[in-house]
């Protein structure tokens, strides 16, 4: 209805001016039949015979002018309207387009906001690409499509348009073809021979495809994989589809982000979990075998001390001696592991003074032979990469004490260029790393596994060196903050 109105307005506007332009020849007209009586009739006064035919003549002349120009106004003003409504239909039909792709981006936006499942909004950016090639003339049936993501070093189809289920199945390393030029260089790429291709020829689906369009799904250097369309009929895309294509691939990766943020927390909330349940299995094992079993001693001990006092009071003395020096010792565990616990000397003064101190609780607990050097270069890191270095050096000394029976082991700190550098290494009487690395799933202690994840969450690297009989070394590299 719109275009009809706007055709009848330039119509009605048109035929106005044309009938401006025909008053005007009128006028000519008019002027030029007073301009023959004025001059020849008033001012010479010749007869009228002498004049009337050539102002028949030129009078018929002009009446002529004016009815091939007033054809001519007429025809132009038909030609107008058809080109015009022409036009207004074709500027019509992609302004409804836009219209219709931006509702389906917002579509999109409105999928990501609600959902964390990606499944749904690489579906609805697939159905969005499908959109288009139904805009250009094609049938539903002649479109093909997929979006495929990495698991591993492969790229799996994910959502899927015509595929069957062997395709499904498939997976392709994106190195060559169309993929691989899609990925390597960052933008959509279109070939018109997928047959040959040397990957998307395997799939069944698209063997049958005259073009097939490839859209990377990548953010900076990190690829996600690629969505690909594809088409039985040839076609010409313009740059309104690229930009198209390049906003839901757009869209497509924020989901991909947001959903790969969601399992990256999940998973970060499961391993906190399991490290707050080891430390509590690590603490009740570690008071049963300590603290526990000193105080039942204890207990034990003043029985006897009981029923030595009447008949032997010397030899309760020299208990009552054993019992005290029991209580100091087990006086002596449990601040080591409230020390553990909450080391306010690491909050208050530092990495450095906090290993220092540990050192001092484990020699006067066990007597172990432990030296720091370079506790100043652990001001170099934050406060948060203080704490987890702590809880590493803490772990690998604990590990030491337990199974190490080294003679000496030293606690060193450096800096190498921009790295902060821990290296805790005794001359113990070390392991084999294969056989523990082998059966560790089934071993009661996490310690390992806690010190290496505790060293990815200050993006650092640690590396255990372990040989019989010739001691152990644990290597921890931090970046520092610029």
């Amino acid at each position: 209805m719109a275009e009809q109105d706007v055709a009848r307005t330039l119509k009605k506007k048109y035929g106005r001016f044309n009938y401006i332009i025909l008053g005007v020849l009128v006028l000519i007209l008019l002027a030029q039949a007073g301009s023959y009586i004025l001059f020849y009739h008033v001012i010479e006064e010749r007869p009228l015979n002498e004049w009337l035919y050539s102002f028949v003549i030129t009078t018929a002349v002009l009446i002529l002018v004016i009815i091939v120009v007033w054809l001519l106004l007429e025809k132009n003003r038909t030609m107008l309207a058809a080109v015009t409504q022409q036009y207004f239909q074709e500027e019509l039909g992609e302004l409804r387009a836009a219209n219709k792709r931006a509702r389906q981006l917002q579509g999109m936006a409105s999928v990501l906001r609600a959902t964390l499942s990606f499944e749904r909004v690489v579906d609805e950016a697939l159905g969005v690409c499908n959109q288009a090639l139904e805009e250009m003339g094609i049938p539903r049936r002649s479109i093909v499509g997929a979006v495929f993501l990495f698991k591993g070093r492969y790229l799996y189809p994910i959502a899927t348009r015509q595929f069957s289920a062997p395709d499904m199945d498939r997976g392709i390393l994106g190195k060559e073809g169309v993929m691989g030029a899609a990925l390597d260089k960052a933008v959509p790429t279109i070939t018109n021979n997928p047959a040959q291709d040397p990957e998307l020829r395997y799939f069944t689906a698209l063997k049958t495809c005259r073009t097939v369009v490839c859209i990377p799904l990548r953010t900076g250097f990190h690829i996600f994989g690629a969505m690909v369309i594809g088409s039985e009929k040839q076609v010409q895309f313009g740059s309104d589809h690229f930009k198209l294509f390049n906003a839901v691939a757009d869209q497509a990766v924020i989901a991909l982000q947001n959903a790969q943020l969601y399992q990256r927390l999940d998973q970060e909330k499961q391993r906190l979990i399991e490290a707050d349940e080891e430390a509590r299995r690590e603490l009740a094992r570690d008071l049963h075998d300590g603290p526990t079993q000193t105080i039942a001693a204890i207990a034990m001990r003043v029985n006897f001390i009981r029923s030595l006092l009447a008949r032997d009071p010397g030899q309760a003395l020299e208990e009552l001696e054993k019992v005290e020096q029991l209580a100091k010792r087990t006086s002596q565990e449990i601040r080591g592991m409230l020390f553990t616990l909450r080391p306010l000397v690491l909050e208050t003064q530092g990495l450095g003074p906090a290993v220092e101190s540990m050192i001092s609780k484990l020699r006067e607990i066990d007597g172990m032979n432990i030296r720091l050097q370079g506790g100043d270069f652990g001001d170099l890191l934050s406060k948060p990469a203080q704490s987890v270095v702590f809880s590493i050096v803490e772990e690998a000394l604990g590990n030491a004490r337990k199974y190490a029976k080294a003679a000496l082991v030293e606690v060193r700190f450096w800096q190498e260029d921009n790295l902060f550098v821990a290296r805790i290494q005794d001359d113990g009487v070390g392991f084999d790393m294969a056989a523990v690395n082998a059966n560790y799933s089934t071993r009661g202690s996490l310690g390992m596994v806690n010190m290496q994840e505790r060293a990815e969450r200050i993006n650092g690297s640690l590396r255990v060196e372990s040989t019989p009989g010739r001691g152990t070394t644990v290597m921890l590299v931090v970046p520092l903050e610029k």
